[in-house]
């Protein structure tokens, strides 16, 4: 018995080790972890642009972000974005105050506006020239691109099939150790499911993305990777 547990915990960390693959063998059963990764091209970007005003009161500050927001607007309209495509995704105004260390008060010097705006767009080649006309037409700064694959569900399928044939191999490797035959699968169940872009394999970020100096134009570049989409699944087979 401790010489049949000790080849169970040993197949278990190699397969662990080296495929990523975790399983444990009990009386009758069999219960691995599979995963099942997919890299697939990116095919929206998702900009992030951002409008920051000041004014002596709270309106005249929105008032000014409000102009530069139509001009922003107006100018990725013209370069062919949707209306609905450029969406609304924080908005504020706050007040600046003055502290006076040796009265211990402070007292309201203006107020500052600030808006982010999203815009969406499948022409992910031209990103930076979007980002580029956003800050001529008064955008005062970018959070940053974040690029993924609008359908993930065809991928995402293709990443469980993957995942079952990875613990199915698991499943039989510890099988054939004990010289017996694989049962039925028993259960499955659905552990977990990712997709986030990757730029370096050793990299692995939701949001990866290389904003490079300006080139010989003046022009912003950006670059992008795949996207990895993973499935992962719990199986125990009769044993």
């Amino acid at each position: 018995m401790k010489k049949q547990l000790f080849i169970t915990l040993t197949l278990a960390a190699l397969l662990t080790l080296f495929t990523g693959i975790s399983a444990y063998a009990a009386e009758g059963e069999i219960r691995v972890n599979g995963t099942g990764i997919v890299m697939a091209d990116p095919d929206t970007a998702d900009i992030i642009l951002s409008v920051e005003t000041g004014g002596k009161t709270s309106g005249d500050a929105q008032k000014e972000n409000n102009r530069i927001l139509h001009a922003v607007t107006d100018t990725l309209l013209e370069m062919g974005i949707q209306k609905e495509d450029i969406v609304t995704a924080y908005s504020s105004v706050y007040p600046q105050y003055h502290y006076d260390e040796k009265n211990g008060t402070r007292s309201i010097t203006g107020y500052r506006a600030n808006t982010e705006l999203q815009v969406t767009t499948t022409d992910i080649d031209n990103t930076g020239k979007y980002i580029d006309a956003a800050l001529k037409a008064g955008a005062t700064g970018t959070g940053g691109v974040r690029f993924s694959v609008s359908d993930q569900s065809k991928y995402y399928g293709q990443a469980l099939q993957i995942a079952v044939g990875n613990a199915e191999k698991s499943a039989r490797s510890i099988a054939d150790a004990y010289g017996r035959a694989l049962g039925a699968v028993k259960s499955v169940t659905e552990e977990s499911r990712n997709a986030y872009h990757v730029e370096m394999a050793s990299n692995m970020k939701t949001m990866a993305v290389e904003e490079a100096a300006a080139d010989s134009a003046g022009g912003t570049t950006i670059s992008y990777g795949k996207i990895q989409i993973s499935a992962n699944l719990s199986v125990v087979y009769s044993f």
